[in-house]
């Protein structure tokens, strides 16, 4: 019986770990707030806000944009500051949301 238990165990551990595995890589591809970007569509879904261009990157979790930069004296660098887009898809757009900050050597433009 006992055996069973600790086979049991074993195999729950192992599911564990590579359930954390394969969550770890989702949220570091979804929590991007690299010093680079591209232009991407943001509320393009309709009944949302019009669609436009951002400057910012595209995920399969989402759009995430540059809403400012600013020099930051503190760190003798710069702040880029990333939104959410939070397109609601066919019920229409909700208000985006703060999302991250990161520090750069360079202005985001």
């Amino acid at each position: 019986m006992n055996l069973k238990r600790w086979g049991a165990l074993g195999t729950a551990a192992v599911s564990l770990a590579g359930a954390m595995v394969v969550t770890g890589g989702t949220t570091a591809a979804h929590a991007d707030t690299r010093c680079d970007w591209s232009w991407i569509y943001i509320n393009d879904s309709p009944g949302g806000d019009p669609k436009e261009a951002a400057r910012g990157h595209s995920h399969n979790t989402g759009n995430h944009y540059i809403s400012y930069s600013s020099w930051s004296d503190y760190y003798q660098k710069y702040a880029w500051y990333w939104e959410s887009d939070n397109d609601g898809g066919s019920d229409g757009d909700t208000y985006d949301t703060y999302y991250s900050w990161n520090l750069c050597d360079h202005p985001a433009w």
